[in-house]
């Protein structure tokens, strides 16, 4: 066994060692590689490599340093673009005020699709709103556009992020300017929302001989109706309506066109009729439009019986249908009871109107409690707005129809005293017996006849 030669053996395996080290990853040569291959060098009778032929070799297939390379320079370009190089999210489509251009200009099926009206009515509110200044237009959006992103937010329930996608703006700049047409639609509201005929007779009462002259001293219904709410979990409960839906709960007055004369809107779902009508009537401020002497309100029996209102006859069933025989009457309260439903459901067809043309009254945003509020009283303006510029549009042609379906009746009418507040017994003999003298009048023209 040849010993001495094992010295000149151990380089080249030390060499072999490094270089298979070397070329087992993708780790580029470092300057141990380098030492290795020298002390090759040194030691071997063979022609050593050449440095740079090795580099060359051991970065041919480490392509994986060029591609992460070119990533970043690539991701350092883009960081240093300026601003306004930046793709726009909302560039799809006509922005919103060639849009609304286009929409009025167009379709007249267009502008009633999305904004649930009809084109002149849309205009007359952007006038209303436009005079003295209660909305006004800015560099970004105009006053159309403006009413037209409020329109479609409310008829459709749309959240704010489809509603920029629409209108191709921002949802902070559709935030505020969604908030900005509430605002100035509950500004005009005292103007909008008010008695038109406080004194003589109706002109719907007049031409009805059903009605005529037995309710001459009527100029409107009052009744209460519950609108979706969306609040916190811990207020669940106290907006629970009977139902077992949270809502609120809002008191209306109206007139026999349709039109609302009196909102009071916010309460909770728990809250009764009784007690809204009683806050609305005491609370300073509210401004509730009392009958002159002699006229009153049509309610219904959750209401007291007293002076300017007047209930039906309380255990007596409240009939909801025209379609009765000549017998199917006991008596002179049974008869008045079927006028006075009649005639009082005119308040349920306008609450049937507004909720129909307005998806967000009975699926509400998750907004606050009181722009919720607000978001109510809003569309009671726009709804009287567009009854007075377009009395027989699609949805007040659904409703004109003062009789319900067949066979919608109310078997019973309970009494509601226990949640009647205190009235003066002198006030409720008063109502009383202008309610008796009504309904056996009004029964002895039937009989005669």
């Amino acid at each position: 066994m040849d010993v001495g030669n094992g010295s000149d053996d151990e380089p080249q395996v030390e060499a072999n060692n490094a270089s298979e080290a070397a070329s087992s990853g993708n780790q580029p040569p470092s300057h141990d590689d380098y030492e290795a291959w020298r002390r090759v060098g040194a030691s071997s009778s063979n022609q050593p490599p050449v440095w740079d032929e090795y580099l060359r070799r051991r970065m041919r297939d480490d392509s994986n340093w060029d591609n992460m390379f070119m990533l970043t320079l690539a991701a350092a370009e883009e960081s240093a673009l300026p601003a306004f190089k930046r793709m726009p999210e909302h560039n799809i489509g006509l922005r919103g005020r060639d849009y609304i251009i286009a929409i009025l200009n167009g379709h007249p099926n267009n502008c009633w699709k999305l904004f649930r009206m009809e084109i002149y009515a849309f205009e007359a509110l952007c006038n209303t709103l436009r005079a003295n200044e209660y909305l006004t237009a800015t560099r970004e959006v105009s006053v159309e556009e403006a009413l037209a992103m409020f329109a479609y937010t409310v008829a459709h329930a749309e959240v704010q992020r489809v509603t920029a996608d629409r209108f191709q703006h921002s949802t902070e700049t559709v935030n505020r300017h969604v908030y900005a047409v509430m605002i100035a639609l509950c500004n005009i509201a005292p103007d909008v929302i008010a008695a038109t005929h406080t004194t003589g007779v109706a002109p719907y009462i007049q031409g009805n001989p059903k009605h005529y002259p037995w309710f001459e001293k009527c100029i409107g219904a009052i009744d209460g109706t519950y609108i979706d709410a969306c609040v916190p979990a811990e207020a669940t409960n106290a907006y629970l309506s009977r139902h077992q839906q949270v809502s609120q709960n809002v008191l209306a007055a109206c007139d026999f066109d349709m039109k609302f004369t009196f909102i009071y809107a916010g309460w909770e779902g728990t809250a009764h009729d009784a007690r809204l009508f009683m806050d609305a009537l005491s609370r300073p401020g509210i401004d509730f439009p009392l009958p002159p002497e002699g006229y009153y309100y049509l309610v219904d029996s959750a209401f007291p019986c007293t002076l300017g209102f007047m209930p039906p006859y309380p255990r007596v069933r409240y009939h909801r249908s025209d379609r009765h025989s000549n017998s199917s009457f006991s008596g002179y309260q049974d008869y008045f009871n079927y006028r006075h439903s009649s005639l009082r459901n005119v308040i349920e067809r306008t609450f049937g109107v507004l909720k129909k043309r307005y998806r967000i009254l009975k699926s509400m945003n998750p907004y606050k409690v009181t722009r919720q509020r607000y978001i109510v009283i809003a569309c009671c303006v726009m709804h009287n707005i567009i009854r007075s510029i377009t009395p027989n549009d699609k949805i007040w042609h659904k409703f004109k129809n003062s009789n319900l379906a067949k066979g919608q009746t109310v078997e019973d009418n309970p009494d509601h005293s226990t949640h009647m507040p205190d009235m003066s017994s002198a006030s409720a003999q008063a109502m009383a017996a202008t309610r008796d003298s009504i309904a056996i009048n009004m029964w002895a023209h039937r009989t005669a006849h």
